[in-house]
């Protein structure tokens, strides 16, 4: 083993490990986004079934329910407001998880090949994340 692979293999480790956690984070991340994206529904959904009603109250000329109806309706516009900043963030935050991911990956590969002296042209075992399915050329 030369001395440049030595160095290199904790920081390849470790990159690794990173990695791995990035991965997991990633997944919680998409996990919650898509827990959001269904509460959002869910809200939107009261939100019309609060207006339907308080239609079928004026209709029936009923404006004391009516206003009742609608107070419930400013509380669910509420949580829909608030669970749509939610997803903004939840999706702000995926973005830059797998962005970070794609960046990590592409180190410790580049760390990988360097540790190893390989050059992708010349071995085949070392093609990159984005590289998979391209031949060298």
């Amino acid at each position: 083993m030369r001395v440049t692979e030595v160095a290199l293999h904790p920081l390849v480790r470790d990159m690794e490990g990173a990695i791995v956690q990035l991965r997991r984070e990633a997944v919680d991340a998409v996990a919650r986004q898509q827990r959001l994206r269904q509460e959002v529904r869910a809200v939107r959904a009261r939100g019309g079934e609060i207006e339907e009603e308080a239609r079928r109250a004026l209709v029936r000329g009923d404006d004391l329910l009516a206003r009742q109806v609608l107070a419930r309706g400013l509380c669910v516009l509420e949580a829909r407001t608030h669970l749509e900043s939610e997803l903004d963030e939840a999706r702000r935050h995926v973005a830059h998880l797998l962005s970070a991911l794609v960046r990590a990956e592409d180190g410790a590969w580049g760390l990988r090949r360097s540790r190893a002296g390989a050059h992708p042209h010349l071995d085949p075992t070392t093609v990159g994340p984005r590289d998979a399915g391209h031949t060298p050329g």
